[in-house]
C-alpha cells in the first residue's frame, strides 16, 4: 500500500458485477423507530360517550410526617389529586421525590437544611365509609373505590381546575399556612425548631438538587374521622364541575 492510499472502505470493493450490484440496492429493512405502539382503546376513567371523566382524591401519610408533626400537637396528611386510575402510582412518586423531607427556610443552602427521618416512607390511607353511620351513601357522582374517592367530571374540565377547587377549599387548613400564624411560631419554638422554618421538597435532575419548594399540599385533618364532613365539602364546591345529570340527582 502506497502512503497516499489512506481511505477507509466500510465495504469491500468487488470486481464482480453481481457483488457491486448488490451493494448499490437499498436496504431491505428501513432505519426508522418503527409505527407507533397500538392505542389504549379504554380507559376505566373516561366516559367519552357520557362526555365525562372521573377524578381520583386521595391521603397519604408518611412517618416523617407523623414524627414532625407529632411534638407540635397536630396531625396532618396530604391530600392529592389526580387522573392517574391506581393512586399508588403517586405515592410511589412522593416516596421517589422525598416529599417534604427537609425543614428549614427557603434561602438557606441544603446543606443547612434538617433533614427529617422517615420522610420517604409514604403510604396510601384508605378511606372507608363508617359502617356504623346509618347513612353510608356517598352523593350522586361520587365512588370510593380501594380505599381513593373518584368523582365524576365534565369531560371538558381538566384534572387540574378540581385540583385548585379542592386545594383552595382546604386552605384554612393547610399545615404551612398555621405554621406562619403566631401560634405556629410558638409551637415550632416549644420544640426548638426554627419558627420560620417551612417543611420542603429537594427536587432532583441526573442526580443534582436544582431546587427546593415549599410543600403546600399537607393539611390539618383527619382522613378517616373527617371523611363524612370532606366528602359533603367537595359535593358542594365541585357541583359546577360534575355533569347536569349528576347535579340533578343530587338536587331530587
Amino acid at each position: 500500500m502506497s502512503k497516499n492510499d489512506c481511505t477507509i472502505n466500510t465495504i469491500p470493493i468487488s470486481t464482480t458485477p453481481k457483488a457491486e450490484e448488490r451493494s448499490h440496492q437499498p436496504a431491505t429493512t428501513p432505519v426508522t423507530f418503527g409505527p407507533p405502539p397500538q392505542a389504549v382503546l379504554s380507559n376505566r376513567l373516561v366516559d367519552a360517550a357520557g362526555g365525562t371523566h372521573r377524578v381520583v382524591i386521595y391521603s397519604a401519610g408518611s412517618r416523617g410526617l407523623a414524627n414532625f408533626i407529632r411534638p407540635l400537637g397536630l396531625t396532618a396528611y396530604k391530600l392529592g389529586v389526580t387522573s392517574a386510575g391506581d393512586a399508588q402510582r403517586r405515592v410511589v412518586d412522593l416516596r421517589r421525590k422525598h416529599y417534604g423531607s427537609l425543614f428549614g427556610r427557603l434561602d438557606q443552602p441544603i446543606e443547612a437544611l434538617e433533614t427529617i427521618e422517615q420522610a420517604d416512607e409514604w403510604a396510601l390511607v384508605p378511606w372507608q365509609v363508617d359502617p356504623a353511620k346509618e347513612r353510608r351513601d356517598l352523593p350522586p357522582g361520587f365512588f370510593l373505590r380501594n380505599g381513593v374517592l373518584e368523582v365524576e367530571i365534565r369531560l371538558d374540565v381538566p384534572v387540574e381546575t378540581v385540583d385548585q377547587a379542592v386545594h383552595a377549599m382546604m386552605a384554612e387548613r393547610a399545615l404551612d399556612a398555621f405554621l406562619a400564624t403566631t401560634e405556629g411560631k410558638a409551637r415550632l419554638r416549644a420544640v426548638r425548631r426554627d419558627p420560620e422554618g417551612v417543611l420542603l421538597t429537594p427536587y432532583t435532575l441526573m442526580y443534582e438538587t436544582v431546587r427546593i419548594s415549599r410543600v403546600k399540599e399537607l393539611y390539618l385533618y383527619r382522613p378517616q374521622l373527617e371523611f363524612p364532613q370532606l366528602v359533603a365539602c367537595l359535593a358542594k364546591i365541585l357541583a359546577p364541575l360534575m355533569p347536569a345529570a349528576t347535579k340533578s340527582a343530587e338536587a331530587a
